[in-house]
């Protein structure tokens, strides 16, 4: 045991003298090299169309719209996830939270939204469907729905439609609606629910559409429904309802006159209603957060 004991102290005093020698940098030791590997959060690639979504990425769009069809009969069959809100702006709160991937929707509406920095949000990509919004009526009322017509022709014709677009979108338009019905000045103010004034079905969180602030609904139909009222001698007046419930709405009769509410013109929809000339042009639309 004393042999071995000696044999230890003089390998343990020459490991000693080692590493002091190697603490002032003595020894002939070949340098050794090391790599640092600093943790980052990775940036992501970002999505910059339809195509980079996944399986499994869910998209929000909101209930009942032409971009929930969109999305439902082009990205739900590749294994998207289809992610339905009665509030448009419900959908862009979920992508600033991560709770969606994506929002596809009416593209005046996106590019409104995202054009607020502190969003964090960007529209990369224009959908083309080649759509345009219509003031939905009953079936019943076509005398009104040519009333509008006209009213819309004259708005446009008299370059205010322009000032009101430009107040709404900060540019004025670049294409303008293509008006079809050629409809005769109206002999005298149409029949309404409420005489001498038109009452107005809208879903009232679609800014700059339309959009309630301090109590007061406002907003490009807002202003151009207006415009229209007057060249046909009706006040007008908006009341707030679901998008989905709309058309309901207007089918029965007792509620209101006429939707304006960025409502796409369709065949489906065209249906059940009847449709004005279109009132202002619209594709869909991709957004999504910007890469961090």
């Amino acid at each position: 045991m004393a042999k071995y004991g000696k044999l230890f102290g003089l390998l343990t005093i020459a490991a000693l003298v080692v590493s002091v020698l190697a603490l002032a940098g003595c020894t002939t030791t070949a340098p050794t090299t090391t790599t640092t590997t600093t943790t980052t959060t990775p940036t992501p690639a970002g999505i910059k169309s339809t195509d980079d979504l996944k399986s499994g990425d869910r998209v929000g769009v909101q209930s009942g719209t032409t971009g929930e069809k969109w999305v439902k009969d082009n990205l739900v069959p590749k294994g998207i996830v289809s992610v339905p809100f009665d509030d448009v702006l419900a959908a862009f709160q979920a992508l600033q939270a991560g709770d969606v991937k994506a929002v596809v929707n009416d593209m005046p509406i996106s590019l409104d939204v995202a054009k607020d920095p502190a969003r964090g949000l960007a529209v990369v990509q224009e959908i083309p469907t080649n759509e345009a919004y219509g003031f939905a009526f009953n079936k019943k009322n076509t005398a009104l729905r040519d009333a509008v017509d006209w009213g819309l022709a004259q708005v446009i014709a008299s370059g205010e439609y322009n000032t009101i677009y430009k107040t709404w979108f900060g540019a004025e338009p670049a294409s303008l609606p293509t008006l079809t019905s050629n409809a005769a000045k109206p002999a005298s103010a149409p029949k309404t629910l409420t005489a001498g004034k038109i009452v107005v079905g809208s879903d009232t969180a679609f800014p700059p559409f339309e959009n309630v602030v301090n109590g007061k609904t406002e907003g490009f139909d807002v202003d151009l429904v207006a415009a229209i009222g007057k060249q046909i001698g009706l006040a007008t007046e908006f009341k707030s309802f679901k998008f989905d419930a709309l058309i309901t709405g207007l089918q029965t009769g007792s509620e209101f006159d006429m939707v304006a509410s960025g409502m796409t013109i369709t065949a489906e929809r065209a249906k059940q209603i009847n449709f004005s000339d279109p009132y202002i042009n619209s594709n869909q639309s991709l957004t999504v957060k910007k890469a961090q």
